[in-house]
């Protein structure tokens, strides 16, 4: 008992060990092993930012592709150019300055945003400014916060704590992107939140405020997402303070500009800005304060844009949003996307196990990816989400290209292992088409029709005893050559070395329509090249039997056989049972050559005369048992025959007369010889039973 119980303890690994190598080889496995592989690796480099690059430009060209080209009929911009420094220089001098605000304020704006630092005053002009500044409640001003490393730049003394001096902050990414609306950013000094100059234009020109909405903001209609850190494209982002992603609706210019000198010397274009929003500022390209957008970042893309279309673009979403007019989009949980990932390596690694064709995987391939392109852009567009098309398009093709790899690798392996199998007993065109083929010879087989031939030298153990064991080696070893070479060039499968025999398989590996015609022509060939074989022998004074040759068509299992760890391809079945039993008759006949009834009937190449129903020692039912027609037989011997045959089919008496005049004409003929012989000992009719094997 406690042997038994050690034993089978020490046999539960090497069980195990076997089960888990047997699981490996499944293409099945292997195939979801590469695609979780494929999503653990592209979760974690998502989680910690090294997509967010490209993510950020799968953003940046739905931003572009959806942002269209209207110009607001909200917003307008009044800035210097390059022009107007050459005229009024720079700084604009608070004279200057004011009569610009002067009339912007007489077109009746709804909401006016100067974008100018004006901490300082810039003579002359300062009184007639701060008039201005005092008088129009609608006016708000720009400032900066201090920061680490900077000590920010104060509001006009004159808005100082009246609510109307705002931020002039804006938030990049990495290489100065800017993709993200600063909303609110809170005064450390303080502890108070103030707004930014886009914000205020926006809650004046709607008349709400911006309001908590759960952990979001709302401004009128609208709910505002607040960016938090993951965040749609985003891995890792700064998202202090309220901040939105832009969608810089209607494109680059979307805000119509008006210069310092057009505003001054043309006053009539005072009236194109009643009830809109004036953002005054600078265009300059000469006054650092451009930045890039989505709109840079493609391929040909526009300029930078100056910073005082940024607040015209914030107080445009916000007011969008406002009234109902459009969404941000927002990013589905996390999870969510986690699982679309996840999802997508699978769907990867099905396409990799269904195609194998290369071309056929590459056009899936670049449909799946429109696919996941068009359905990121519907919910940008049209369900206000942010999808994770560029993880689910990188798992798509990754896990389908790693699938593939390994299926191809695994089909390399089994092919390099078939062609090493086959080659020594298979005709390298039939291994070439094996190689071109779209499924190999699998594991434990397949149920095909095929034909068999059994060979077997007469008298071989009497011979094999008058020799060394070194000389039947070699003989037997050209004469297999032989055999095999006839066998190879009509397509058949070398498949097995019996003892002094030969197994052939004609239908299998590869499907051969014509398997019987193939089968029957060879075992006349062989028939011939043994005849000449042993002619060859005889003139070196050696005896070496006749060859007998059986063949029979029908169903068996073909494929790769065995273990695992020993397989080989061959045959199961009674079909080769029976054409090993039909081998044998031929030593009955006195025939080279035997043929059964079922391959005869598939023969479209060949003809033959029959030799009787033959039942076997051990079976029930007989089997039509035929002779090939040679070219070499006489058509007198094949009518007499026929004749004759048909007579014993008949049981008519004058068949045994037939067969032995036959015989006396050409005695050499087995089958006349067979039934004559029978005629002798009394038997009558085509059926004959045996009594020995």
């Amino acid at each position: 008992m406690d042997d038994g119980a050690g034993q089978a303890a020490q046999g539960a690994p090497a069980r195990t060990r076997h089960w888990l190598l047997a699981l490996l080889r499944r293409r099945l496995v292997k195939a979801l092993m590469v695609a979780n592989l494929v999503a653990l690796l592209l979760l974690p480099l998502r989680e910690t930012g090294w997509l967010q690059g490209l993510e950020l430009s799968a953003y940046d060209t739905l931003v572009t592709f959806f942002a269209g080209s209207q110009e607001s009929d909200r917003v307008v911009l009044v800035v210097t150019t390059e022009a107007d420094i050459n005229r009024f220089g720079y700084p604009i001098r608070d004279n200057d300055l004011s009569g610009v605000l002067a009339r912007v304020f007489a077109g009746g704006p709804k909401a006016v945003g100067v974008d100018l630092y004006r901490d300082l005053p810039m003579p002359p002009g300062n009184a007639e400014l701060q008039a201005i500044q005092r008088a129009q409640d609608n006016l708000y001003w720009v400032f900066k916060l201090p920061d680490e490393g900077n000590i920010g730049i104060p509001p006009p003394p004159v808005l100082r704590e009246t609510g109307r001096e705002v931020l002039a902050d804006h938030v990049t990414d990495a290489g100065g992107v800017v993709r993200r609306a600063l909303l609110l950013a809170a005064d450390e000094r303080t502890g108070s939140n103030w707004r930014t100059l886009g914000v205020s234009l926006a809650e004046r020109y709607t008349g709400q405020r911006l309001r908590p909405m759960d952990d979001d903001l709302g401004l009128g209609q609208g709910r505002i997402p607040l960016l938090e850190q993951p965040y749609g494209p985003y891995a890792r982002v700064d998202a202090a303070g309220y901040q939105m992603l832009f969608d810089y609706r209607g494109g680059h210019r979307r805000f119509r500009q008006i210069s310092f000198a057009e505003i001054i010397d043309r006053p009539e274009l005072a009236a194109t800005l009643r009830d809109r929003i004036v953002l005054v500022g600078t265009a300059a390209l000469s006054i650092k304060d451009h930045f890039a957008t989505p709109f840079s970042t493609g391929w040909g893309g526009e300029g930078s844009l100056i910073g005082i279309a940024l607040h015209a673009h914030t107080a445009d979403q916000l007011i969008r949003l406002a009234n109902g007019e459009t969404r941000n989009p927002v990013p589905l949980p996390r999870l969510v996307d986690h699982v679309a990932i996840w999802a997508a390596a699978m769907a990867g690694a099905v396409l990799a196990l269904l195609v194998w064709r290369v071309l056929v995987v590459l056009v899936a391939l670049l449909l799946g990816l429109g696919l996941v392109g068009g359905a990121t852009a519907w919910g940008f567009a049209g369900a206000g989400l942010l999808l994770p098309g560029v993880p689910v398009a990188l798992a798509w093709v990754l896990s389908a290209a790693g699938c593939n790899f390994v299926m191809h690798s695994a089909g390399l392996r089994e092919r390099t292992q078939l062609r090493r199998s086959f080659e020594s007993y298979l005709d390298p065109r039939i291994i070439n088409q094996m190689m071109q083929g779209e499924t190999l010879p699998s594991f434990g087989g397949e149920h095909r029709e095929i034909t068999a031939i059994f060979t077997d030298i007469a008298d071989f153990t009497t011979t094999a005893e008058t020799m060394d064991a070194a000389t039947v080696a070699g003989l037997l070893g050209d004469y297999f050559g032989v055999l095999s070479d006839v066998a190879v060039q009509n397509g058949g499968l070398v498949n097995d070395f019996i003892g002094d025999g030969l197994l052939v398989l004609f239908g299998a590996p590869m499907h051969q329509p014509d398997h019987a015609d193939r089968a029957v022509a060879t075992a006349l060939a062989m028939d011939e090249a043994a005849q000449r074989f042993n002619a060859g022998l005889a003139a070196r004074g050696i005896k070496w039997g006749h060859t007998r040759i059986g063949v029979h068509t029908g169903m068996a299992l073909v494929g790769n056989i065995g273990t695992r760890g020993r397989l080989k391809y061959g045959a199961l079945g009674d079909t080769l049972n029976t054409a090993s039993r039909v081998e044998g008759l031929n030593k009955y006949i006195g025939s080279g050559v035997a043929v059964t009834g079922e391959t005869a009937a598939q023969c479209r190449r060949q003809a033959f005369r029959p030799v009787g129903d033959i039942i076997v020692k051990g079976r029930k039912n007989a089997i039509p048992i035929l002779a090939p027609v040679s070219p070499a037989d006489p058509p007198a011997l094949l009518a007499r025959y026929a004749e004759a045959y048909a007579a014993l089919s008949q049981e008519k008496p004058e068949a045994a007369e037939l067969f032995s005049a036959l015989h006396r004409d050409f005695p050499a003929d087995a089958p006349a010889a067979f039934h004559a012989g029978r005629a002798a000992a009394g038997e009558n009719g085509v059926l004959v039973v045996m009594h020995e094997k």
